[in-house]
């Protein structure tokens, strides 16, 4: 004898709700070993790339460059420290007490000690003025590479696809000697403590640099 039509339907419902229903359990409980006991996603993986920064600013064509101007600039202003110098040598010669040529006591002996003592405050002036200058220059052109450096990883990160970029700080050599305070900052200070070299990016921010560099200096 047939079932009636109504029954054959509820039965065909019932039997696709009890098949969804095992989808639904099976689908969670594949998230559930998936996930793990806390539930969540994996995460993503990282592309992960890194710099020896030192080694970048030794090997870029611009800062032996600039450096050769500053030792310029520095060569000029050290020429007339020496000019000051040279002054102030004869000065101390001619007030020599024993060996000098201008007698104590007199008009010009004092005249020339003035002299000497202005030239002695100028000097020691230009001096300190020297070294403020040529360290706010270098300050300036470490400045000027470290941004092109900044802007040559992020070129390179989003052309290759890394994530993150991060400066190496391997080569960086723990003291054989010191005591355990400026050891443990030693120690404290590094940020990595392996990097492969299969992720170093160094010489390609320098190949980057170096082209750039040399297109700009030949128009």
């Amino acid at each position: 004898m047939n079932a009636p039509k109504a029954l054959t339907i509820r039965l065909s419902r019932f039997s696709l709700t009890l098949a969804l229903g095992a989808i639904v359990l099976s689908t969670v409980a594949w998230r559930a070993g998936a996930y793990g006991a806390s539930g969540r996603p994996p995460a993503t993986a990282t592309a992960i790339a890194v710099v020896n920064l030192p080694k970048v600013l030794q090997d870029l064509n611009e800062r032996q460059v600039r450096q050769q101007e500053l030792d310029a600039s520095a060569k000029v202003r050290q020429a007339q420290l020496d000019e000051l110098t040279d002054r102030v040598k004869v000065l101390e010669a001619d007030l020599d007490p024993e060996n000098g040529t201008v007698k104590q006591g007199t008009r010009e002996y004092r005249d020339k000690v003035v002299e000497l003592r202005e030239l002695q405050v100028t000097l020691e002036a230009r001096y300190k003025l020297l070294n403020q200058v040529l360290s706010f220059d270098r300050g300036a052109v470490l400045r000027d590479l470290y941004l092109e450096i900044e802007k040559a990883v992020k070129q390179i990160a989003e052309r290759d696809g890394y994530d993150v970029v991060l400066l190496d700080d391997t080569g960086f050599a723990i003291p054989e000697e010191a005591g355990q305070d400026d050891m443990n900052r030693a120690i404290l200070s590094r940020n990595m403590l392996y990097t492969h070299s299969s992720i170093d990016i160094s010489d390609q921010i320098v190949r980057l640099l170096n082209n750039e560099f040399q297109a700009g200096s030949n128009p």
